[in-house]
């Protein structure tokens, strides 16, 4: 009787693992759709107003046909990016990096726009132990995770950025005061094209960064997470990465 009741609850397991997944594929095939036509219908209209004449300012309505394309550019290139991190095929330039000195570095570049936001950005950073990484790829990471505090953090809020040791690793942990994020939304922020709460207020972007995000990590054999008391509460993203270094000491001591 008991083999019988494992049996049962592992296919439940699994059923709602499959349904899980099917409406992720469901949701992501939904967004896409939606992400790529708003800006192709756009370009389309624009375009015809000028063919046709009927565009009251031409360099206007070309200008906002040229940020669509870029925007539908930037779409695809993330895309792809995505693909080849998925599929293990994105070359990676591996060296020693000092990820106290290069949040130091990212948060200094986007303090100019929490400032210009009243946001009050705080490093908390120090010399860490190296880490065996892609500068560029991780610089795209922390810059993802900044802009994101940044943007969602209302006017006086704060954003604090710190470093430390952890677990033979490194970690970069991004806290804000911002718009939160709820509980049942938290399994699926690094879904592809996840939106959070799309009828409330600004949204944390398609979740293509995100997601390109959670695999640059996951490439590097990292890991990060993201916690949040609930909406209009803030949020930490933590990102650990293993260090190399860390790992030969500790295994000299033992």
């Amino acid at each position: 009787f008991e083999e019988s009741r494992d049996l049962g609850q592992s296919f439940n397991r699994l059923v709602d693992q499959v349904q899980g997944e099917q409406r992720s594929q469901q949701d992501f095939l939904a967004n896409v759709s939606h992400d790529l036509k708003t800006p192709l219908t756009s370009i389309q209209g624009y375009s015809q107003a000028i063919v046709d004449g009927a565009a009251p300012d031409t360099v206007k309505a070309a200008q906002i046909i040229y940020d669509e394309a870029a925007r539908l550019n930037r779409m695809v290139t993330e895309l792809t990016d995505l693909a080849r991190l998925q599929a293990g095929r994105l070359s990676m330039n591996i060296s020693a990096l000092d990820m106290g000195q290069l949040t130091e570095a990212i948060g200094g570049r986007l303090s100019i726009v929490a400032g210009e936001k009243n946001v009050t950005l705080t490093l908390k950073t120090a010399p860490m132990p190296a880490i065996a990484g892609d500068g560029d790829r991780l610089a795209q990471v922390l810059t993802n995770l900044l802009s994101n505090a940044i943007k969602f953090t209302p006017p006086g809020g704060t954003v604090t950025a710190r470093t430390f040791v952890q677990n033979s690793g490194v970690v970069v942990e991004i806290s804000d005061t911002g718009v939160g994020i709820s509980p049942e939304q938290l399994p699926r922020i690094f879904e592809r094209f996840y939106q959070v709460d799309k009828a409330r207020g600004p949204q944390r972007g398609t979740g293509l960064g995100l997601a390109i995000t959670q695999e640059i990590v996951q490439a590097h054999g990292g890991t990060i997470s993201v916690t949040s008391p609930g909406e209009g509460k803030g949020s930490t993203f933590t990102v650990w990465l293993p260090s190399p270094q860390m790992s030969t000491v500790m295994r000299r001591r033992t």
